[in-house]
């Protein structure tokens, strides 16, 4: 049976881990409320998420943890077998009014993005070796 838990393994938590990510991303998809960077890892533990969603693009709490929800909801659906991913999600200015389905589209849209760029990665990477 699939775990569907968040634990703190699955997580990005240093400054470090979210400047690899910066300095080192592979996939970046984006709308024009939200963003998405990720890098290939060597995570055993498979995939890792982090949030950047500033009180300056979104000023109540109360949003800025619904946009997390969201997107962690989202997150914790990933296969099983997903591979070994750092990601991080951004808000941009107007996320916050977003309505619940539009936001629940545009986090779909972004990990659809994320599987069809990052596959397409890995096969050419795998392809050219």
């Amino acid at each position: 049976m699939a775990s569907y838990g968040f634990p703190r393994s699955r997580r990005l938590l240093t400054p470090g881990d979210y400047r690899q990510v910066f300095d080192q991303a592979v996939v970046k998809a984006g709308t024009a409320e939200l963003f998405l960077l990720a890098r290939s890892a060597s995570n055993p533990d498979g995939p890792r998420v982090g949030f950047i969603i500033s009180r300056k693009n979104v000023r109540r709490a109360v949003a800025r943890n619904r946009i997390k929800r969201v997107v962690r909801e989202h997150f914790r659906h990933l296969p099983a077998d997903y591979p070994s991913l750092d990601i991080i999600v951004m808000a941009r200015k107007g996320a916050d009014k977003l309505p619940a389905e539009t936001l629940h589209d545009a986090v779909q849209y972004l990990f659809r993005k994320l599987n069809k760029r990052f596959i397409g990665q890995s096969a050419h990477t795998s392809a050219s070796q």
